[in-house]
């Protein structure tokens, strides 16, 4: 007899996007993002898109302080993402950036952000395709995670269609138990 005990997260799921209106070929989701999660240990983000490098993907957190249901310029705080064949990181209230190498095909960015027990940042973990990525983050800094984030925008740039994938979750760790 086998016994799996997990406990869920609440993930956002990006929905489909609608094909641009202008040349600028620009197309904007806003999402509810809920980071308030009081016992939460791990946010945890992966894009996955068919990177060019003429085509981009930026996911921007932040706190919808006027509750119009869209996340404006003076609300966003931190943004990850893929541009111009890159990966990055940028801090939107200090303009901090970092950056790493991108590939151009499928790619996939897996981010684990593990928390402390008042939900700053503990220690991170970025992987691209496989491979260990943003190591200079490794201690994280503040910027990386904020509790009263209830929104996220995400941002697709390019005329051709990245075939996108974005999911994001505030979680506690699970639990597994087996029994056998």
């Amino acid at each position: 007899m086998t016994l799996a005990t997990t406990l869920l997260a609440a993930a956002l799921v990006m929905p489909s996007m609608p094909p641009p209106e202008y040349d600028d070929c620009e197309v904007i989701t806003n999402c509810v993002l809920d980071a308030s999660r009081g016992d939460a240990k791990m946010f945890a983000l992966k894009i996955e898109l068919d990177a060019t490098s003429s085509n981009g993907v930026e996911v921007v957190f932040g706190r919808d302080a006027d509750g119009d249901g869209l996340l404006s310029r003076t609300e966003e705080t931190m943004s990850v993402g893929y541009d111009c064949g890159e990966w990055k990181v940028v801090n939107l209230l200090s303009g901090d950036k970092f950056s790493s190498a991108g590939t151009s095909g499928r790619t996939a960015l897996d981010w684990k952000l593990r928390l402390n027990g008042n939900r700053t940042p503990r220690s991170l973990a970025v992987t691209v395709n496989g491979q260990p990525t943003f190591t200079q983050l490794a201690t994280p800094p503040p910027f990386l995670f904020d509790p009263t984030w209830n929104a996220a925008k995400i941002i697709r740039r390019g005329q051709s269609d990245p075939n996108l994938q974005v999911v994001c979750s505030v979680d506690n760790i699970p639990l597994v138990i087996r029994l056998r």
